[in-house]
């Protein structure tokens, strides 16, 4: 690491460029932010709420619900931010941003060692570093720009896409990030029979991603039963050093699985297809990782006499196994970090039988990577276009979630689902609907307060859904359109505070 060549240190630039393209854009608008910069800002904004629950109480629970607290969830990297937090006084969203350069450094580091240590130095090492770090599968920028299948079909290449993408891991979700190319470096430091190290990184790494720590766990094991197979040598006790450090936050998040409330409702919510759009049909997944599977299985006929060299090949099989397996929620995460060994693989494959011209090199690369990324940007573009979940923070809207934090009265608060997201961050309060995983009956709430804020929900309805609720307050953000609840709620208003284009009511 302590010498980069032209190529590599102009990775590094271009990953960290990349990484803050998103929120560079957002704050170039003269707005204030909410600090969210992902393609999901709803899911940025939850980890906001978790570190703020983290910050005033160490372990954290569901602010989704409405329902007493049952604060069972420790989570190292959230548990950091809220001291950050606390401490430093920083805000919440810059305590979690300040994890960006430490992704980016990590990202960068698992992707250049792990091809330092499996391709030889010059092209091969470099077309494999640009791949992992930037590759974007054609498949989705195809077939947005083709129109083949409309907005459903898109949707569903970009997601398959979008979790095999290094870069939107670097959008907002960095603890991701941090778990996926930690896991190169715990199967480097295994190899060199750095233990202790080894052991480490795949406790966090299981604990900030399970799916990784089950897809590493696999790695670890089917290859030492490969090298038994080999060498007829029993595994010693260090080939169990990883599984066992990853057994132990598998163990945690089956009891909070079985035993809270909130993670049951959880699980359920991201139960594979639970949602009309969580649908990979197989031909898609083949036509999205084709373009990196096809040369990467050249690389089978190769010999592998390294430990590192079968890890590699086991890899994209583990990450296979982990998606088809009959247990867990929301398989669709085992995909990530799969560009690594199938990028390393397709070099090595395509090396194996061509030696292309370098301008042959160059063009494929662009390809891999230029189109998706811009492709990529145009979604998050028309992302934040859509005012779907709250990347701006009117000033309204600001001195609203001020009196709401400040207000001595304890009790929750009705909102739209775009307001539930960033009020538990912002006031330290429960909300009715907020985030899709833990709100119970999500969609039936979604509907409720569509209706009541932006429909046509009679007085009646609305005051029965307002004591229904128990929320003590009403929150009205700037969006055009929404409706004044005074006359709807009637009795129930105990007291009107406007702050310009929002409003809080205090129920009775």
């Amino acid at each position: 690491m302590r010498r980069l060549d032209r190529i590599e240190l102009g990775s590094l630039i271009a990953l960290s460029g990349l990484s803050v393209v998103m929120l560079a854009a957002l704050l170039t608008k003269g707005r204030a932010i909410t600090g969210a910069d992902g393609l999901l800002a709803s899911d940025q904004l939850q980890y906001f709420t978790w570190i703020r629950q983290a910050a005033e109480h160490g372990l954290i629970g569901n602010e989704y619900d409405m329902a007493p607290d049952s604060r069972v969830f420790l989570h190292p990297g959230f548990l950091v931010s809220g001291v950050l937090h606390s401490v430093l006084g920083i805000t919440v969203p810059l305590s979690y941003l300040l994890w960006k350069p430490v992704a980016v450094a990590i990202t960068f580091a698992g992707a250049l060692l792990y091809v330092r240590r499996l391709l030889p130095p010059g092209g091969q090492r470099h077309s494999a570093l640009i791949l992992v770090l930037f590759a974007v599968m054609p498949a989705s920028w195809l077939v947005a720009w083709s129109d083949w299948g409309g907005n459903p079909r898109q949707y569903t290449f970009d997601f398959i896409s979008g979790e095999m993408w290094t870069g939107q891991f670097l959008w907002g979700y960095l603890m991701t990030a941090i778990a996926v190319f930690l896991m190169p470096l715990v199967l480097l430091a295994l190899e060199r029979r750095r233990l202790a190290l080894a052991a480490a990184g795949a406790l966090l790494v299981c604990w900030l991603q399970p799916w990784q720590g089950a897809t590493l766990a696999l790695i670890v094991l089917a290859v030492e039963a490969l090298r038994w197979r080999r060498s007829g040598q029993r595994p010693g006790l260090s080939a169990l050093v990883v599984p066992a450090a990853i057994a132990v936050p598998a163990a945690y998040y089956f009891l909070l699985s079985v035993f809270d409330d909130a993670w049951k409702l959880a699980g359920e919510s991201n139960a594979a297809g639970s949602q009309a759009s969580w649908s990979w049909p197989w031909w898609a997944i083949v036509l999205t990782v084709l373009p990196l599977a096809a040369p990467a299985a050249l690389a089978y006929r190769l010999p592998a006499p390294s430990w590192q060299e079968l890890a590699v090949r086991v890899w994209p099989f583990a990450a296979l196994a982990v998606y088809l397996l009959p247990i867990g929620t929301f398989p669709y995460h085992s995909f990530q970090g799969l560009a690594i060994p199938l990028s390393i693989l397709a070099v090595q494959g395509v090396a194996s039988r061509w030696q292309p011209r370098p301008v042959l090199v160059v063009a494929a690369l662009v390809l891999m990577t230029v189109p998706g990324i811009v492709h990529k940007l145009t979604v998050a573009v028309n992302s934040v276009r859509a005012a779907g979940d709250p990347y701006f923070v009117f000033d309204g809207e600001q001195a609203a979630l001020d009196a709401l934090e400040r207000d001595p009265r304890p009790g929750g608060v009705l909102a739209p689902a775009y307001g539930g997201h960033m009020l538990p961050y912002r006031t330290g309060r429960e909300v009715y609907v907020g985030a899709l995983s833990w709100t119970p009956d999500w969609d039936e709430r979604v509907r409720e307060t569509r209706a009541l804020f932006e429909g046509d929900m009679d007085a009646a309805a609305a005051q029965e859904l307002a004591r229904r609720s128990g929320a003590k307050f009403a929150f009205v953000d700037c969006r055009p359109g929404l409706r004044d609840l005074e006359p709807l709620l009637g009795p129930l208003v105990e007291r009107v505070d406007r702050y310009g284009c929002a409003t809080v009511y205090t129920l009775r």
